[in-house]
C-alpha cells in the first residue's frame, strides 16, 4: 500500500510540473525574439558614433557613423552610414571617405567600408569603390576590386589599389586604364613617349 502511495505522489508532482510548464505566460518573450532586438546580439549599440583615430598621440582621423554595433567585447565595431575624416600634421582636414557601411577593428586598427565608397580629397582628388580598407597602422588606404580615380584632366580604373588618403600616389594594382587631358599649349616640338 506504502509503495502504490508513492507511486500516487510522484504522478502527482510530474502531473504538476507539466501543467505548470503548459502555462507559460504568452507575453514573455522568446530568446528568438530577445535577440532580434540587437543585431546578432550586439554587445553594445551606440547611436552618432564619433571615434578619433589616432597613431603614436597623432591624430590622423576622426570616424563618424549614425550607428555602431559593438562585439567581440567591443574590439569590433560594425557601423552604418560611415564617415571618416582625415587631417593632415596640421590639423587641417585634407580628405574623407564615406561609406554604407563599415567595420572597425581596434585590435589590427582597420576600418573597412562597404558600399557606395568614396574617397574625396580637399584638392579635387576622388576615387570610388564597392569595397576599400584604411590600415590606419600605415596610413594607407587599398582595395582589391574595381575602383575610378579621378583628378583634375585625368581618369583611371582598374582593379586593386594602394594609397595614400589624400589620394596623391594611387597605384593600380592591375587592369589599369584611363584618360589624361594635356594642358594647353603643351609641349613645342610635337608630343613625345
Amino acid at each position: 500500500m506504502r509503495h502504490r502511495r508513492a507511486h500516487v505522489v510522484r504522478l502527482a508532482v510530474l502531473a504538476a510540473v507539466l501543467a505548470l510548464a503548459a502555462c507559460k505566460d504568452k507575453n514573455t518573450p522568446t530568446l528568438a525574439t530577445q535577440r532580434s532586438v540587437l543585431p546578432d546580439s550586439a554587445d553594445q549599440v551606440m547611436f552618432g558614433l564619433r571615434h578619433a583615430l589616432t597613431t603614436d598621440g597623432i591624430r590622423r582621423g576622426e570616424m563618424h557613423a549614425d550607428t555602431a554595433f559593438f562585439y567581440d567585447q567591443s574590439t569590433r565595431i560594425e557601423m552604418q552610414k560611415v564617415n571618416t575624416i582625415f587631417f593632415d600634421a596640421a590639423g587641417a582636414k585634407n580628405a574623407t571617405i564615406t561609406s554604407k557601411r563599415g567595420t572597425f577593428s581596434t585590435r589590427t586598427k582597420r576600418v573597412e567600408g562597404w558600399g557606395d565608397v568614396v574617397v574625396t580629397s580637399t584638392d579635387g582628388r576622388r576615387l570610388t569603390s564597392p569595397h576599400l580598407v584604411y590600415d590606419q597602422t600605415l596610413n594607407q588606404i587599398s582595395s582589391d576590386t574595381t575602383f575610378t580615380f579621378t583628378a583634375p584632366g585625368r581618369v583611371v580604373s582598374g582593379i586593386g589599389f594602394h594609397s595614400d588618403p589624400q589620394l596623391h600616389n594611387v597605384q593600380v594594382l592591375k587592369n589599369a586604364h584611363g584618360s589624361t587631358v594635356l594642358p594647353a599649349g603643351g609641349a613645342k616640338g610635337g608630343a613625345k613617349p
